[in-house]
């Protein structure tokens, strides 16, 4: 009796030490499948975009900054006000292995550079960037100034980062694209070429 008893339990250890390791390997399979590389996430978001409908190309292999690992360009699904579709940037670049950014370029369209060659030129010039900037805080973009281009970007991170936090993201970056060029749009019409005012100052 004796015997079988341990017999018994040695079989229930036995039996309890596989189920606690199965349970391991279930816990660290979900683990794996829940934590992902900052690269496997880059793919992914890439799918979630071509899902939304848009036109995305990995630019990786032409990429030529040494510090971008991984790039996307992003064409919006709609042009712009003044019939351009500008494209974003989603990039992965070191020093950043918890995240992204997201960005964008604009440049002073020639027409408008132009129309600001006044004797107010670097007033209106600054005071339109200054504009610009409060139009574009509350949408927690970044701007970068280097006259006549503007970099606007957005840092994302991976942690928790749902579909709908990245389409907000993104249409974040679209939108301060919009306010960016409606906003020269508008200097355009305000401001009088020099040549007219000169015209009317004759007459």
């Amino acid at each position: 009796m004796n015997t079988s008893n341990e017999s018994s339990t040695e079989t229930d250890t036995a039996l309890q030490g596989s189920r606690e390791q199965n349970n391991k390997i279930k816990n660290n399979n979900n683990q794996n499948q829940s934590v992902k590389t900052p690269e496997s996430k880059f793919y992914e978001l890439i799918q979630w975009l071509q899902q939304w409908g848009y036109k995305v190309e990995d630019k990786t292999k032409e990429n030529t900054v040494k510090e971008i690992k991984l790039k996307a360009q992003i064409t919006p699904i709609l042009q712009y006000s003044i019939g351009v579709s500008t494209p974003l940037f989603l990039e992965l670049q070191t020093g950043l292995d918890d995240g992204f950014f997201i960005r964008s370029t604009f440049e002073l369209d020639k027409n408008i550079e132009l129309h600001l060659k006044n004797q107010k030129r670097e007033r209106e010039i600054e005071l339109t960037y200054l504009q610009i900037e409060q139009i574009i805080l509350p949408l927690r973009i970044s701007i970068l100034k280097d006259h006549p281009r503007l970099y606007i970007y957005k840092i994302i991170f991976i942690q928790e980062l749902t579909k709908q936090a990245f389409f907000d993201y993104i249409n974040d970056l679209i939108n301060a694209m919009s306010l960016i060029i409606g906003k020269w749009d508008e200097k355009y019409y305000e401001i009088r070429p020099k040549a007219n005012s000169e015209e009317q100052s004759q007459k």
